[in-house]
């Protein structure tokens, strides 16, 4: 079906733009994994961009014109998100903030760049996402190239004298954090005892890992996988007697802390970028979110930055082209919940930075 709307005001990369007309309500989505052990993030990404979508309407609109929301789980599938992608398109959606995991944000991204959507991930890490010369692609974290070598250094300063086994996940974000901080770690002096691959699928039987875990006499094992494995992984640890010295990625954020399995994750250790809501100049939007009931961290900022730069960059470009609006993400700079933010040619956050956090108690505080 030929997309007119679209044709007249998007115009897809590649050809002219034609004159700005009047514009309906603006449609905008929000996409990730919304459900099972991606439920806390998946609450974040929606909370961060239907708040400002809230803000941003508020105050008039975007060009004067609503904005409107569609909600899509993509359950970090790459197939989903290339069929999302491609029914966003034919709903003429302006924007998409997403998508979580790498495969998917990367999947969908020649769809929306076929069709003229910009889109921001506030999640997807690996460098492959704006390493390929698209120019609708941004994103509000930071790369795996970054992160991997935060987590190499503080191993190196941290566990020296520990046994190092380093276990990932079937996809791009685990295995990409994974191979970038062993290279570092190598580099560093650091040998690790096993590099392997977690169990695929649904139960995530650890035993075989355990056992190379117990035959090597590891007592530190580097694991940046996803909320469901880890959760898995921690679980039967504690129920074979496995102790280990867990260390892992910022998808550790996504872990949903119950009062039942909070002290499963006492002294586990994870990277993540700096937590707006520590930040002052957040103090009033962090107590509207908790006057609503819900506690904003993690990606609930990141999402909402994602939207807040965006329309920025369409009021400032005057327009809704996607041609338009990615000259102007990467040449202006944007006042953000996250700060003043800008991109590099690629896409690329230019504030990318990683710290380390560690749980106790079901809580997160920063690793000193």
């Amino acid at each position: 079906m030929l997309n007119w709307r679209r044709l007249f005001h998007f115009v897809a990369f590649g050809f002219c733009s034609l004159p700005a007309a009047a514009y309906a309500d603006v449609d905008i989505a929000v996409v990730g994994a919304m459900s099972g052990p991606f439920t806390k993030i998946g609450q974040e990404f929606q909370q961060g961009t239907k708040g400002a979508v809230e803000a941003i309407n508020e105050t008039g609109g975007l060009l004067g014109e609503k904005i409107n929301v569609l909600v899509r789980d993509d359950s970090c599938d790459a197939d989903t998100a290339k069929e999302i992608a491609e029914e966003l398109a034919e709903l003429n959606v302006a924007f998409v903030m997403g998508h979580l995991c790498s495969d998917a944000s990367i999947a969908a991204s020649d769809i929306y760049e076929k069709n003229g959507i910009i889109q921001i991930s506030p999640a997807s890490t690996n460098p492959d996402l704006t390493e390929r010369g698209l120019k609708s692609v941004f994103r509000t974290t930071g790369r795996d190239d970054t992160q991997g070598f935060v987590i190499a250094e503080h191993i190196l300063r941290s566990f020296q004298t520990k046994t190092l086994g380093i276990v990932y996940g079937g996809n791009s974000y685990s295995r990409g954090v994974a191979e970038v901080a062993k290279s570092f770690l190598n580099q560093g002096g650091m040998q690790e005892a096993f590099f392997e691959e977690a169990p695929p699928e649904e139960p995530y039987d650890f035993s075989a890992i355990f056992e190379r875990i117990r035959g090597d006499g590891v007592n530190l094992v580097l694991y940046p996988g996803l909320p469901g494995p880890i959760i898995s992984f921690l679980t039967q640890a504690k129920q074979t007697g496995v102790d280990v010295q867990l260390v892992g990625g910022d998808a550790f954020t996504g872990l949903e802390i119950t009062e039942e399995n909070r002290r499963l994750f006492d002294g586990v250790q994870f990277s993540f970028q700096p937590d707006p809501a520590d930040d002052r100049r957040n103090k009033k939007l962090t107590q509207m979110y908790v006057a609503r009931g819900y506690y904003p961290e993690s990606f609930t900022f990141y999402s909402y930055a994602a939207v807040q730069i965006w329309s920025q960059a369409v009021e400032r470009a005057e327009s809704l082209d996607a041609v338009a609006v990615a000259e102007t993400l990467r040449t202006n700079t944007f006042d953000s919940v996250l700060g003043e933010v800008a991109f590099d040619a690629k896409g690329d956050i230019s504030n990318p930075g990683f710290v380390m956090y560690f749980f106790n108690k079901g809580k997160r505080y920063y690793v000193e």
